[in-house]
């Protein structure tokens, strides 16, 4: 009896990671070794990949060492990364002109309630030095098959200055691969869910789209980009088949959806 009720355990427990588990088609970089790698990643992954991707050693995928972001000391960068994201790189440095909103926007950041920020040392074009990158992460995507959820969310990578002072922007714009750019440097990010990782001694990193673009072709799916110098190369493209969720911006299941608004939106999550 003890032996039965272990093997209907395991065939529980594999049927749980087949229901997870989800196919991809390369429709770009067929035959790449690092599309390759992602792809077998992606489909061994039993949690869905859009908001935060593992990055497995058997497939000689590395994440960076991700360590939690000390808003409080850092928090004229701060104020420069969420009017980048808000506004543009224009904006990027200019008085908040409500700074009470500002400081709630910082105090819920830096207790996680919604979102968090981490930074890593990253080798982000691959000259061989290390740039301190920030990763702004929204737990509201781990909602995104419930119908009741309509507020947008993203997480963006935007690359700092050597100081942590404020943005460096040669390097964020290489970065940031949005489907809309609307004449701004930063893009429309929402929706856009951002990775970093290292494949055989190089950096990349990659974009999940969450049904964020009007192109039809890239809604849900994972782009990977490698950045050599000044220039950024799309390399991959791997499409989620048999895509079954609520699209923001249209009827929900439940018919309860809020309409979606960006993060952040006047700097508050």
């Amino acid at each position: 009896m003890k032996r039965l009720s272990s093997w209907l355990l395991l065939s529980w427990l594999s049927m749980i990671s087949l229901v997870q588990a989800a196919d991809y088609q390369l429709t770009l970089g067929q035959g790449i070794d690092v599309c390759e790698a992602c792809k077998q990643n992606l489909e061994r992954m039993t949690v869905h990949p859009a908001c935060e991707r593992e990055y497995s050693v058997q497939f000689d995928l590395e994440p960076p060492v991700w360590k939690p972001f000390d808003v409080a000391g850092h928090l004229e960068a701060m104020e420069q990364v969420l009017y980048f994201l808000a506004a543009g790189s224009e904006s990027a440095g200019h008085a908040l002109s409500d700074e009470s909103q500002f400081e709630e926007t910082v105090r819920r950041i830096s207790t996680k309630e919604e979102p968090w920020a981490y930074w890593a040392q990253v080798d982000i074009n691959n000259d061989g030095k290390v740039e301190p990158v920030l990763k702004l992460h929204s737990s509201l995507c781990r909602s995104r098959n419930d119908g009741t959820i309509g507020r947008a969310y993203s997480a963006p990578l935007v690359v700092l200055t050597e100081n942590l002072n404020g943005i460096d922007h040669a390097l964020t714009d290489l970065v940031l691969q949005n489907p809309r750019q609307d004449g701004r440097a930063a893009g429309e990010t929402n929706y856009q869910l951002y990775g970093v990782f290292r494949y055989k001694g190089e950096t990349y990193f990659d974009r999940w789209d969450d049904a964020g673009s009007s192109d039809p072709s890239e809604r849900f799916t994972l782009s990977i980009y490698a950045s050599t110098g000044e220039t950024t190369r799309k390399l991959c493209r791997l499409k989620e088949l048999q895509t079954k969720r609520w699209f923001p911006g249209l009827p929900c299941a439940s018919g309860r959806c809020q309409t979606a608004r960006p993060l952040p939106t006047r700097f508050i999550p």
